[in-house]
């Protein structure tokens, strides 16, 4: 699992430097010629969805999404344990079913090409399974450490 995470940061890191870019030169562009490229403001939609996606099993490492928890402290330990067993395994489903989804959106993307850049959509729509796949083991492999009593913190990457 280290490679597979340490090479979907690098991929994060790079498609930023690309969606700061394709930004970059559009604001240019637009300022300096008064004539944008089209692409660049696809380009950087795409990017920032694939940026998301992939962030998204990082914060399920992490245990950094969104949460609402007023209640939980309320909870006895063993009851509050449990509360996170089954919000994980909630969670697990949720990105599985994204991924079968997903999967099926990449497909039907293999007719369709993007407006500006004029590529194949399946191109663009595989990050969905590929992200679903990302969030489903990390979800399962955080399942799995709560369930051995073992506290996800921010600051673990392994």
């Amino acid at each position: 699992m280290k490679f597979i995470r340490k090479a979907t940061e690098v991929v994060i890191v790079f498609l930023f430097i690309v969606m700061v870019s394709a930004v970059f030169l559009q604001v240019v562009a637009r300022y300096a010629f008064n004539s944008p490229p089209s692409w660049t403001e696809e380009l950087a939609r795409y990017c920032q969805v694939w940026i998301i996606l992939l962030t998204s099993s990082i914060c399920i490492r992490k245990g950094s999404h969104l949460a609402v928890d007023y209640l939980s402290h309320k909870f006895s330990p063993l009851m509050s344990r449990f509360l996170q067993i089954l919000i994980s395994c909630l969670v697990a489903v949720y990105v599985a079913v994204v991924t079968v989804f997903g999967w099926r959106l990449m497909l039907v993307g293999h007719y369709q090409a993007s407006p500006a850049m004029q590529i194949n959509m399946s191109y663009i729509y595989v990050i969905f399974p590929l992200g679903g796949l990302l969030m489903f083991v990390e979800a399962v492999l955080s399942t799995y450490r709560i369930f051995l009593k073992k506290k996800v913190t921010n600051y673990e990457y392994q």
